[in-house]
């Protein structure tokens, strides 16, 4: 058994397919079938079904599969220790935040970090929470830090912690600025609401769904910008992260209220590769953003209280 199989292994388990672990793995899908058929046989016990539409673990692989992540993490830790005891913090980091996160919170940890690491190459990727989920899934990003639904077979999620929420509506919906509002007692409500499923949606749905608050309409929108302006331009208002809210706090074009019921939060996960462990590069610029991320906390419960 070498390195090789347990990679194509791990690859053919997280993506249900041979073909597609060999396009994730830029080899030929018979190859893949090769050694999975030799680390079979090695091992004299079967570790994938076979079936019209892939491949899928047996239990047997399925505990094969939980070893080869701890012998995959093992040696890429190796790398990333001879590498930092060699060339220092050094590197690159591609990283992922929800879209909110990216503007109201990251530029202030990059602020710092680029100044106190020059050694380190950064890219900060951008689109939905759902597409900076597929590409952390994919391995492009070391990690991305955001809403996360359901687990997902090749990302380990570690859970930071749950987040107040705002309502950020059109100044000409004409609420009382930073006024705790019951949406239960909000008449005429009208909500942009996003479109990804990592993100409150499901929460906001939810809510409606129960009668925690009558809404008269709603309209998706998968930007934040975009749906950011349309409520500027509007009476229409937008549930929001907090952070998002602190952001807008001197914007006259809208009006930002905290959310006294229902209780809506906003949980924020950090999710990465299960086979690779974050670099020290990448846990340093993590850590930045989690200390700003509380101080900005601190601040909106400084002005809410």
């Amino acid at each position: 058994m070498d390195l090789r199989q347990i990679r194509y292994f791990v690859a053919a388990c997280e993506e249900g397919s041979l073909s597609a672990a060999a396009n994730r793995l830029n080899c030929t899908a018979s190859g893949v079938s090769q050694q999975m058929s030799a680390l079979e046989a090695r091992l004299k016990t079967s570790l994938l079904e076979r079936t019209r539409r892939g491949v899928n673990p047996t239990s047997a692989g399925w505990r094969f599969y939980n070893r080869c992540l701890v012998v995959l993490r093992a040696v890429c830790e190796a790398e990333m220790e001879l590498e930092d005891f060699s060339a220092g913090l050094s590197g690159k980091v591609c990283a992922g935040f929800a879209p909110g996160l990216a503007k109201s919170v990251l530029p202030q940890a990059l602020t710092r970090y680029t100044r106190e690491f020059p050694n380190v190459d950064i890219e900060i990727a951008s689109g939905t929470a759902d597409a900076l989920v597929h590409e952390a899934a994919e391995g492009t990003l070391d990690f991305y830090v955001g809403q996360y639904g359901e687990s997902q077979i090749g990302l380990t999620a570690i859970s930071i912690n749950k987040y107040p929420v705002a309502l950020v509506s059109g100044s000409r919906r004409g609420l009382t600025p930073m006024m705790p509002v019951d949406l239960s007692d909000l008449p005429h409500l009208k909500l942009s609401v996003p479109s990804a499923t990592h993100s409150l949606r499901p929460k906001i749905e939810e809510a409606i769904r129960s009668g925690e608050m009558a809404v008269e309409r709603t309209i998706s929108i998968a930007s934040l910008s975009a749906g950011l302006e349309f409520v500027a331009q509007s009476d229409w208002s937008s549930i929001l992260p907090y952070w998002i809210g602190l952001k807008e706090l001197g914007n006259e074009r809208v009006t930002v209220n905290p959310i006294e019921a229902p209780d809506i939060t906003v949980s924020l996960t950090l999710i990465h590769p299960a086979q690779r462990p974050l670099s020290r590069a990448a846990r340093q610029l993590y850590d930045y953003f989690v200390q700003e991320l509380n101080r900005s906390q601190t601040e909106w419960q400084r002005i809410t209280r």
